[in-house]
């Protein structure tokens, strides 16, 4: 496990450049027969890295784009079509483009699909739609909050402990809206590279805790992210 930190500091368009280059570089360095699975997050810290994984995809052989699964790392409990859908922000920075140009198809596309009727509203669902890709995300890409929570495991939250599910659902999210779907600690912890998006000042003090050895996880979730095989963190904070 290794942690390395590319700074953003006045370049923040080349730092993003960087990490989409070396998203595809962890793809292309697997096998080809082997799952590729990019698990994205929603939130404004990854509208940056969108637009570079889109300028970055004109460069890549088609053949790799065309072996990558997408799924959602977190979600909010809202049908696909709600304007708070993180997929639907997704979809319309990025996956629409690469659709409609032709780099990647619309069975690459995992949405998680709210089901209201389902005591899980859909997790289990979404869970063995993983596992028929490998189980696991090949990259994770992670925006920290200003408290430090990644995807739906905020500081101190139950949900932080559970274990055994992939993905887990919960209506008492300390952000609204309150009910989300969120990857599960394990799943996270558990991928071959994690990307951690620390962008903007009001992300300080939660990279601070994520530098700081005595904080723990339970305080600062984003530090999971640590456990993947790699780390690799952008920020524009000294």
């Amino acid at each position: 496990m290794t942690t390395s930190v590319i700074r953003a500091q006045g370049n923040l368009d080349g730092a993003l450049r960087q990490v989409a280059q070396k998203i595809f570089a962890v793809c292309k360095a697997k096998g080809s027969h082997e799952p590729l699975v990019v698990g994205l997050c929603g939130g404004r810290s990854v509208v940056g890295l969108l637009g570079a994984l889109h300028a970055e995809s004109a460069n890549q052989p088609r053949d790799l784009l065309g072996r990558i699964q997408f799924f959602m790392v977190d979600e909010r409990l809202v049908p696909l079509t709600d304007e708070q859908s993180n997929y639907g922000g997704l979809k319309r920075l990025l996956f629409d483009s690469l659709v409609s140009e032709g780099a990647i198809s619309a069975s690459q596309l995992h949405p998680f699909v709210t089901e209201p009727s389902e005591s899980d509203y859909g997790c289990g669902a979404y869970e063995e739609e993983l596992r028929s890709f490998g189980g696991k995300f090949t990259v994770v890409v992670l925006g920290v909050g200003e408290d430090g929570h990644i995807a739906g495991l905020f500081p101190h939250h139950p949900v932080l402990r559970e274990k055994g599910n992939t993905f887990l659902h919960f209506h008492d999210s300390p952000k609204p809206p309150a009910d989300r779907m969120t990857a599960s600690s394990s799943l996270i912890s558990g991928s071959e590279m994690s990307v951690v998006l620390a962008l903007g000042e009001a992300k300080r003090s939660a990279w601070q805790a994520f530098n700081d050895n005595s904080v723990a996880i339970e305080a600062c979730p984003s530090k999971l992210a640590r456990a993947a095989r790699e780390c690799l963190v952008v920020t524009d904070l000294d």
